[in-house]
């Protein structure tokens, strides 16, 4: 029988890389993403080797490397991105799957004789994508996707890491707890049954199976160099949130525009994916850090714009507090369902939202086309100020600035990629 192959590729730091990309003097600069935020969402690799964690409060890391340079996440610009790359590598992987915004994977056993043939095809693509977006890549080939998955992480950054289990089993010294999937509780009941390397897995999990799931099985076999046994299905998204950070602000009207700003996102997502909510919920969080709550159940499943805007005003109302100052907004939409199940109203309500909606998603391509938020809802024109600036922006400066290009002026400026200097 054909071994049968597969490949796992995964961005290096990629949020901070295409922060680099976009702002070249941020080139080798040691750069935080997370500034809109509280904590730090990605490190670029110099970052990352001056001892910088990730999740780390932004204010500590002020405190404690004072060199290291603060970016506001841009997760449309992450899409856009991410959404080449997979461009890139479709043109030689055609049924390449993303896994998440900075990763994707495929079986090539139909493209491919041996692991020489996915070297050579692995190395063709990598130095597409490193040209094409200057970023690094890194790859991992296996005879299972867990294993392909486990080595694109071995030799970061631009790795190339092939796992054959039937001559290398190197891997078996490496700590359970890197096998992904496993996660860190399940990790604490089998290091308690004595299993602390991946050698300790193979060797004592067919006496111990008996506490563990069909899940966990599916790991023993992939982790021997076996493919799944498991038919994954495609589960519908359950819910959605998008969350902000801003600098405290005591004006209801501001606080009111991040958090519309907030639902204009989800809405996007939701005709993206024609799912509608049947649940909103919304959180706020005052200047002493603690949360208020409230949440509204729909009479019917919708993603009608008026409709959930009215229960999100509805809420935020009752939750506000003039007595108060407020940092951050949350809204979450649940009891999400496929728009194609549902029914025809006895009223006629359908027809209604289906052409409000089109309005929508002509917005929606305006966005796609000239950049998020392009055309907004009017209650977002007021929004709290230096949204994520908790410090003087003048003295901590998003970015470093560089030189104009023609017909450019600082408020209206050309996002170009880095890629490289002529000498």
């Amino acid at each position: 029988m054909t071994k049968r192959i597969f490949i796992h590729i995964d961005a290096d730091a990629f949020f901070a890389s295409v922060e680099q990309c976009l702002h070249r003097e941020l080139r080798g600069k040691a750069i935080v993403t997370g500034r809109d935020g509280s904590i730090a969402v990605a490190l670029s690799y110099e970052a990352k080797a001056l001892g910088v964690k990730r999740a780390t409060p932004i204010h500590i890391i002020r405190k404690e490397f004072p060199t290291v340079k603060m970016v506001a996440s841009d997760y449309y610009m992450y899409k856009i991105y991410s959404d080449r790359m997979l461009s890139i590598i479709s043109e030689h992987i055609p049924n390449i799957k993303r896994k998440s915004v900075d990763e994707c994977s495929a079986e090539i056993t139909d493209l491919i004789v041996d692991f020489d043939a996915a070297e050579k095809l692995t190395k063709t693509i990598q130095e597409q994508l490193q040209t094409q977006l200057s970023c690094s890549f890194s790859f991992g080939i296996s005879t299972s996707s867990l294993l392909a998955k486990m080595a694109s992480g071995m030799n970061k950054p631009s790795g190339l890491t092939i796992i054959d289990p039937e001559n290398n089993t190197e891997y078996y010294n490496l700590p359970i707890k890197e096998v992904s999937g496993l996660g860190k509780k399940l990790c604490e009941r089998l290091s308690g049954l004595g299993v602390v390397r991946i050698k300790d897995f193979i060797e004592k999990y067919p006496s111990i199976r008996k506490n563990f799931s069909l899940t966990t099985d599916d790991i023993f076999y992939q982790l021997q160099g076996k493919p799944t046994f498991r038919n994954i299905l495609e589960t519908l998204q359950k819910s959605m949130n998008r969350s902000r950070s801003f600098k405290v602000s005591d004006d209801k009207n501001e606080v009111y525009g991040q958090l519309v700003m907030n639902f204009e996102h989800l809405m996007r997502k939701m005709r993206a994916q024609s799912l509608l909510c049947r649940q909103v919920h919304i959180s706020l969080k005052n200047a002493e850090r603690n949360y208020s709550s409230l949440k509204i159940k729909l009479p019917t499943s919708s993603r009608d714009v008026e409709i959930l805007l009215r229960h999100v005003t509805i809420l935020f109302n009752k939750l506000w507090d003039d007595n108060q100052e407020y940092r951050y907004v949350s809204i979450t939409f649940s009891g999400l369902s496929s728009a194609a199940l549902v029914q025809a109203d006895l009223f006629g309500q359908h027809i209604q939202e289906s052409k409000n909606e089109s309005v929508y998603r002509s917005i929606d391509l305006m966005d796609e086309k000239f950049g998020t938020s392009t055309v907004s809802l009017a209650s977002t024109l007021i929004q709290p100020k230096k949204i994520g600036s908790h410090i003087n922006p003048e003295k901590y400066p998003i970015t470093m600035t560089h030189e104009l290009l023609p017909d450019e002026s600082v408020y209206k400026r050309l996002q170009y990629p880095y890629l490289g200097t002529i000498s």
